[in-house]
């Protein structure tokens, strides 16, 4: 509308200046140009061009070719219960209810393995359990048989009938299988059945289920996706994996009811089978539901009977408010949280950022979160977004706190625009001090993203200290300075001799503690003495330490960037340019330029570095400076070089280690078997907004207009 205004008040303007009376038509002229300024008619493109968005959907799973987040089943719950419903053309068809906090399973009708049928309870239980220490996806499904309870033990789902087949061989190498099935034979089941009956009531339904239990079969109530007036439920039997078992079961089922009657499953039919599993939370023989979706555009809707949230437990137990939706997609699972757009910018406040941080800061993020999400449009088929930083972090209501609603509120409808559009906010954690002009991450030119200063510094601030710290066995890494005590002694270089205060305490390659990427390399218990030789901050988003990294590894990763792939001994690793920001974005090795897709891959190139603003450091490279003042770059692969004692003997270093005191007084431990270890600052692309930054800016007075404008050149703040 504002962009409508302006070419309204243009066009008068014109027109007035077509009167004969010069002085009237210049003042008018003259007014309506300052009119069309102060308007903004120069400003960006205006709200009437933003997209508008009541409610986003968020992919918590699902596969699109070229993003995937899999999960083969779902596990739903919410304090007072669950109400879920059919998705059709017509809107709702509500299916059924849950009570209080009982979960509910679902997944798709697909294929899955039956390893055992037994009365005995605990017998399925025991051995539910070693198929799940075998990580195998176990349920027991539980039915009312010839009048009785049996137990059937079941793994999967499975996309295929080959995965499931799979899983049956791997199945029967569980101890006492056999023995324990009497003579039941494991099998592949799939999603093929027949129907024996269609229904106007779901009560009907399960009375025709139960006649058909009681004569020893297998089946299940299915509710289907029916036309008005049209039968709504339906019996179905069998799980056929292909035709031939589909049709061998209508033979078998006419054999223990001679008196069935068999329609086929048309293909397209959407339907929602419900069954019954045994609570593996249970000690006492509770039951949860399980529904499974049949048909290609089979879509089920679950809220919260509260109309507050609904737990997903395959999501780190996280809970969601609006509603979850299960459909089919590309064959796989797929779920999606439907929820309003403004309060999921609360969510996405509150994940990426915290709570102790400025409003301003906060303001700042909700104004980036709501652009980004309006610009990506529906990017992922059914969803609009990911609930990943490969968009932006959503952790659902569990995450969000009052401030971040009241960023929110407080930034209602506000975006960031340039002259012809919204803009892609990308932002990060950290910028290490200088964000980087566009052209040093993906290599392409973007106006509004400029290099710029930012205090990041904060990321630090209250990082404890690590020692880094050599055995007498050679062994070295680094150890949080709260474990050591210094003794008051020191080596025969100076150094000091520090010891252990606790046990089992980890020394780590790099000062931060991840058992995954930087594990222990190894332990010191109480009074074990070391030497420290170096000391550093523990790795945080605005400085850090990555390695070290066998020169072998690194060539591995480099030769995948090379033309002419290094075929001996990876000698040299070397910066040779740097963008305006000082991010690397030209690297050789041995001499030879890596060529990477964009410059920012570099961090993926080497295992994931937090970003590409570093140095590096080769611990079998380093600089002597002789007696004649003759320098010489010893590296690794070059011969030892010869020690002179304080006795003034002379002998080679042939120590896998050596330890270099610089001029500065400094000590630096070489290898002979060089590694890498790179040393850098930010975290992040370091694109656009630096939220370190934003929080730095803000608490220097800055409002959350001014950081944007900041971070992002020449744009402007409109409401949509």
């Amino acid at each position: 509308m504002g962009k409508l205004r302006n070419q309204l008040r243009y066009r008068s303007c014109a027109k007035s200046t077509t009167k004969n009376l010069y002085r009237v038509s210049l003042f008018m002229l003259i007014i309506c140009l300052l009119a069309g300024m102060l308007s903004g008619h120069t400003s960006p493109a205006s709200a009437a061009a933003v997209p508008k968005l009541d409610k986003i959907r968020i992919a918590l799973f699902i596969d699109t070719g070229k993003y995937s987040a899999l999960t083969p089943d779902v596990t739903l719950s919410a304090d007072k219960g669950l109400d879920v419903s059919l998705i059709n053309a017509s809107g709702l068809r509500p299916l059924f209810a849950t009570s209080d906090k009982s979960p509910l399973r679902v997944e798709l009708d697909s294929y899955s393995v039956m390893v055992l049928e037994t009365p005995d309870a605990n017998q399925a239980r025991t051995l539910t359990k070693k198929l799940t220490d075998l990580k195998m996806d176990a349920s027991i499904s539980v039915r009312t048989k010839l009048g009785k309870s049996v137990y059937q033990l079941v793994l999967g789902p499975f996309t295929t009938k080959e995965l499931a087949a799979a899983a049956l061989t791997k199945a029967k190498t569980v101890a006492d299988l056999t023995a324990a099935s009497k003579g039941y034979t494991a099998a592949v089941k799939g999603p093929l059945h027949w129907n024996a009956g269609s229904y106007a009531t779901e009560a009907e339904a399960q009375s025709q289920a139960a006649a058909m239990g009681q004569a020893g079969l297998d089946a299940d109530v299915a509710y289907l996706d029916a036309a008005a007036g049209a039968p709504a439920y339906a019996v179905l039997v069998a799980a056929g994996s292909d035709a031939a078992e589909l049709t061998a079961a209508k033979q078998q089922l006419g054999t223990v009811v001679p008196s069935i009657s068999l329609q086929p499953v048309d293909a397209g039919l959407t339907y929602v089978l419900k069954r019954t599993l045994a609570d593996p939370s249970s000690t006492t023989g509770g039951t949860i539901q399980q529904l499974l979706l049949g048909g290609t555009s089979v879509k089920l809707s679950v809220t919260s009977k509260s109309a507050e949230t609904v737990t997903v437990v395959e999501r780190s137990e996280r809970s969601y408010r609006g509603v979850i939706e299960l459909s089919r997609l590309n064959g796989k699972l797929a779920v999606i949280n439907e929820l309003p757009f403004e309060q999921y910018l609360v969510s996405v406040v509150s994940s990426e950022l915290s709570k102790e941080w400025p409003l301003e800061a906060l303001k700042a993020q909700a104004v980036a979160a709501r652009t980004y999400a309006l610009k990506q449009g529906v990017k992922y088929q059914i969803a609009h977004l990911t609930d990943t930083t490969l968009d932006q972090a959503y952790k659902g209501a569990g995450a969000e706190f009052p401030t971040a609603s009241q960023a929110v509120m407080a930034t209602q409808g506000e975006v960031i625009m340039d002259s012809t559009s919204l803009i892609s906010p990308l932002f990060y954690s950290n910028a290490g001090g200088m964000t980087a002009e566009s052209t040093e991450v993906w290599g392409n030119k973007v106006n509004y993203l400029k290099s710029t200063p930012t205090p990041d510094e904060g990321a630090e601030k209250g990082k404890a200290i690590w020692y880094r710290i050599v055995l007498p066995n050679g062994n070295n890494g680094y150890i949080h300075s709260s474990y050591v005590r210094d003794t008051g002694q020191k080596n025969p270089a100076g150094l000091p001799y520090y010891e252990s205060t606790g046990t089992d305490i980890a020394v780590r390659p790099a000062p931060y503690v991840d058992n995954t990427a930087n594990p222990a390399a190894f332990k010191v218990n109480i009074g074990d003495r070391f030497v420290v030789f170096d000391q550093a901050v523990e790795s945080n988003a605005y400085s850090w330490i990555r390695g070290p990294y066998d020169a072998d590894k690194i060539k591995e990763k480099v030769n995948t960037v090379l033309k002419k792939p290094i075929t001996g001994a990876l000698d040299r690793l070397e910066v040779k340019g740097r963008g305006l920001s000082g991010r690397v974005i030209e690297m050789t090795a041995n001499g030879l330029l890596l060529e990477p897709e964009y410059p920012d891959a570099l961090r993926t190139l080497f295992n994931g570095l937090p970003s590409t603003l570093f140095e590096i450091e080769e611990t079998g490279r380093y600089t002597v400076l002789g007696a004649d003042s003759v320098t010489r770059n010893q590296s690794a692969s070059m011969p030892n070089i010869t020690v002179v004692g304080g006795t003034g003997s002379a002998q080679p270093a042939t120590a896998s280690q050596l330890f270099v005191l610089s001029g500065d007084n400094k000590v630096r431990m070489t290898n002979k078997a060089s590694q890498y270890v790179f040393k850098g600052t930010g975290n992040g692309h370091g694109l656009g907004m630096s939220q370190w930054g934003a929080k730095g800016y803000a608490e220097l007075g800055y409002d959350y207009k001014k950081i944007l404008q900041t971070y992002y050149v020449g744009v402007s703040i409109i409401k949509e």
